[in-house]
């Protein structure tokens, strides 16, 4: 890809953890500690590919929009954890994971046609004719992107679309009031930061920048904690 110009990557950064959280009533939480690492690694993650430079043709265009849209969400995940607006972490996780996939499928899969048709504001093909096509390229051959859908797909629709999976996060013996586990919490935030993850990854690769992805990589294990 070797355009006339070129267009700039822009990103906001990650806010630190709340002052006033201690003014919250709401018990179940996550601590100071795990709330600013997430902030820590999100901005890590921002700075990698804040204003890189990027072809700009309707396929960077395209892809890059969708996956700078997985790292917002992931942004807000983070932030609304910090506030405790649980519900939309959880709702958010399927929005997250489908738009990372769009911008792989349009990056890597697309017809040209395909492409204009998409920032047209036609729909993109279902998810798993999505998955399909990835899992053609060399990058996806593992079909780890399938594995993750046929693990947590269920779950993911059915917190998006307040189903009975959701519902009864939000019962408890005495009341109608959140009643997610801490388990839970830290479960949703590393199914964020993996999406996170591999839409930066997607954003280098349309920078053609080895370098930063292999850092990244690197941070990212620790992030794991592998």
């Amino acid at each position: 890809m070797s355009p006339d110009y070129t267009v700039t990557y822009v990103s906001r950064p990650y806010p630190p953890a709340s002052s006033c959280r201690s003014c919250q009533t709401l018990e179940l939480m996550l601590t100071d500690k795990q709330l600013n690492d997430a902030n820590a690694y999100g901005e890590w993650l921002r700075l990698a590919v804040h204003e890189k430079s990027l072809p700009a043709n309707n396929r960077v265009r395209a892809a890059g929009s969708c996956l700078s849209i997985a790292q917002d969400h992931h942004h807000a995940i983070v932030v609304l954890l910090d506030a405790r607006l649980y519900a939309s972490c959880f709702a958010l996780l399927r929005v997250a994971f489908e738009v990372y996939v769009r911008g792989e499928w349009l990056a890597l899969c697309a017809t040209d046609t395909q492409v204009r048709k998409f920032l047209n504001g036609q729909e993109p093909p279902k998810i798993d004719k999505l998955l399909g096509a990835l899992a053609r390229k060399d990058a996806f051959k593992e079909g780890r992107l399938s594995l993750i859908k046929k693990r947590n797909w269920k779950a993911l629709c059915g917190y998006t679309h307040t189903g009975g999976i959701h519902v009864q996060r939000w019962n408890t013996s005495d009341g109608i009031e959140a009643n997610y586990s801490i388990a839970e919490l830290l479960e949703v935030l590393r199914l964020a930061d993996i999406v996170a993850t591999l839409s930066v990854l997607g954003v280098l690769s349309l920078a053609d920048d080895a370098e930063t992805s292999e850092k990244l990589l690197e941070r990212f294990k620790a992030r794991m904690g592998e």
